[in-house]
């Protein structure tokens, strides 16, 4: 196996991982969504909730119900707090999945310059053997043809 099939399964490995990356971190940023509009929904629930009672005590309110009020929003608030936890959670996630894509793309990227830099090293290395090559021939040639009487180049084309 050469270098540079090796180095394209690493390319095979790294892009497989990239893409599990990319599904994470797709995955993590809609949980992130989910629980941020769930949160935003909550407060403005208990918002609009707040002003419906608000007005009605205004109206008329006893302390049974006034205290009913109070142990529900007591529940509501603590509903959003844990809400807000788990947005915060989720997008501590959804930073972590991020930070690990740009690690598995620079990877790629870091491979494939690799490969890119050895192929160009490649066709480097063949181009100076064939180079040499020519350059041989053609001394081979250089040679042949001051030992031929006449100094008649046989390699030479005869046809006018």
């Amino acid at each position: 196996m050469s270098a540079t099939q090796s180095l394209l399964i690493v390319l095979e490995a790294a892009e497989k991982a990239r893409d599990e990356a990319v599904a994470v971190h797709e995955a993590r940023r809609k949980t992130y969504e989910a629980a941020r509009q769930q949160a935003q929904s909550l407060t403005d629930w208990r918002h609009d909730y707040q002003n419906r009672w608000q007005a009605q005590f205004r109206q008329s309110g006893g302390m049974e119900i006034v205290r009913c009020y109070q142990d529900f929003m007591q529940r509501l608030g603590d509903a959003v707090g844990a809400q807000d936890q788990q947005v915060v959670q989720a997008q501590a996630l959804m930073e972590r999945s991020r930070l690990e894509l740009i690690e598995r793309e620079r990877r790629v990227a870091a491979v494939s310059k690799l490969i890119d830099k050895r192929l160009l090293e490649q066709r480097a290395r063949l181009s100076r053997q064939e180079q040499k090559a020519t350059d041989e021939m053609a001394s081979r040639a250089s040679r042949l043809s001051a030992s031929m009487p006449g100094g008649v180049n046989p390699l030479a084309s005869t046809s006018l």
